[in-house]
């Protein structure tokens, strides 16, 4: 099976469901390519201390994540979400297949970057995502290396929601070894795919592989694919809390935030993965 093949399956693994609600952040032109240009949704704060760079679930679109970005926002973050050619809010969808998706995001993710630093130069950068937008981040950390160098100097740390697990061909045991930075992964007990993703400890995998060393999983119980998007989702509240935490952390440099990090203790709710 040819690498474009999973790469079709990977992003069929990555359909994602995100929040139904969304108050939409200012938008700004996003130049990717001589031959393409895209919106950009920015959750900007009154005095930016760092960057979120964040990529949205398969089909989906920034402003469906409004809650997680306003507390970025709140924290100091200035969040960059483009509108990838995958989503349902992109004019020329019909246009990009699947597999081209792929490589159109890496694309998007990296205008981001030179937008960020044209504007806030020498501000931290975290790359996020959800979902098929988490496979993104990991990438841009230095993941799947054994395809592209698709790693990206200007990130420091990487956190993503419900991430995808191993696919054969694609995502093998070794496909995030160049995955050295500071990392969060976020998912719960009933994260699943049906047909795609059986057993949400797949999920963890990014940190389980990845090299030792600021890596943290957190698991929660009742948490779903929609953890992340739904206000009433199992974990919902605590994640986003947990995600500022390692955001001021691993972002900006906050010791304090590190030793509360190291220190989470597991909840009836919540279990930490640490490595």
């Amino acid at each position: 099976m040819t690498i474009v093949r999973h790469l079709s399956i990977a992003l069929a693994a990555a359909l994602s469901v995100a929040p139904a609600w969304a108050e939409p952040g200012p938008s700004v032109p996003l130049v990717v390519s001589p031959a393409r240009s895209t919106t950009m949704v920015i959750w900007l704060p009154k005095q930016v201390r760092g960057v979120v760079l964040f990529s949205t679930g398969h089909g989906s679109w920034p402003e469906r994540y409004d809650a997680v970005a306003t507390a970025w926002r709140d924290a100091g973050f200035a969040v960059l979400a483009p509108v990838h050619v995958d989503s349902m809010h992109y004019p020329d969808r019909a246009k990009f297949t699947m597999q081209a998706s792929f490589m159109e995001r890496i694309a998007d993710q990296r205008a981001a970057i030179a937008y960020a630093a044209r504007t806030w130069p020498g501000k931290p950068v975290v790359a996020a995502g959800h979902s098929f937008g988490t496979l993104i981040a990991l990438c841009l950390g230095g993941g799947l290396a054994q395809i592209a160098p698709f790693r990206e100097p200007a990130v420091k740390a990487v956190l993503g929601f419900s991430s995808p697990g191993k696919i054969p061909g694609l995502i093998g045991d070794g496909a995030y070894a160049t995955d050295a930075l500071p990392m969060m992964v976020v998912t719960g007990d009933a994260d699943v795919v049906p047909g795609f993703v059986s057993d949400w400890h797949d999920h963890l995998f990014p940190v389980q592989s990845a090299p030792a060393g600021d890596k943290f999983a957190l698991s929660y119980r009742g948490g779903s694919h929609e953890l992340i998007g739904k206000a009433d989702a199992p974990g919902h509240a605590d994640a986003i809390a947990q995600s500022v935490l390692f955001l001021k952390a691993y972002g900006l440099g906050d010791t304090a935030a590190r030793k509360k990090l190291a220190k989470a203790a597991d909840t009836p709710q919540a279990t930490w993965l640490r490595r």
